[in-house]
């Protein structure tokens, strides 16, 4: 569990670095005991608790002057580009998707300010990124889900390699034994 100061401290960060953040559905941490939520919304189906669709279909691209919507977050998702409600895992992948492809920028100097707003940068889109990974709209749970899906990647991964040199020595060794 995070302390209340931690927690405060995580959600002015997220309105810093990502200013559609600054919402009630996107505050940290999401928990299904704090937001009453043990489900993420279907985008294409779903509504908030207000009669709000959790998707409008947006008219292309993200630019940043593309204009935002309080609770949303534009940008490419399953139904296209659109808003997608922060009561959806989707609207975390888009946040995501354009925190990895957009970084701060920072001169060869690299003074203490720009590395804190690099690691700030750094901190909100491991966040997005457990958020979009995650199961439930949780984030002690999408942080373990995406914890068990580098896992498994990385035993495929592992797996994979090692099938390789089994192969590649069956290979040397039936050669080294056909040449002698």
């Amino acid at each position: 569990m995070v302390s209340e100061s931690r927690a405060r401290e995580l959600n002015a960060l997220f309105a810093s670095v990502v200013p559609e953040l600054d919402s009630p559905y996107a505050k940290y941490p999401l928990t299904a005991s704090s937001g009453g939520r043990n489900q993420w919304v279907d985008p294409g189906k779903g509504k908030t608790s207000k009669g709000e669709p959790c998707f409008i279909a947006g008219s292309g691209g993200w630019t940043p002057a593309t204009p935002t919507k309080q609770d949303y977050a534009y940008g490419p998702g399953p139904l296209g580009f659109g808003y997608y409600h922060f009561l959806t895992r989707e609207s975390y992948a888009v946040l995501y998707g354009r925190m990895q492809s957009s970084p701060p920028v920072a001169c060869c100097a690299f003074t203490s300010g720009q590395r804190r707003m690099v690691n700030d940068h750094e901190e909100v889109k491991k966040i997005m990124w457990y958020r979009s990974l995650g199961s439930v709209p949780d984030d002690a749970q999408a942080q373990k889900d995406a914890i068990a899906i580098a896992q498994g990647t990385a035993k495929l991964v592992y797996n994979y390699t090692q099938n390789e040199q089994l192969f590649l020595n069956a290979v040397g060794t039936a050669a080294f034994i056909g040449a002698n």
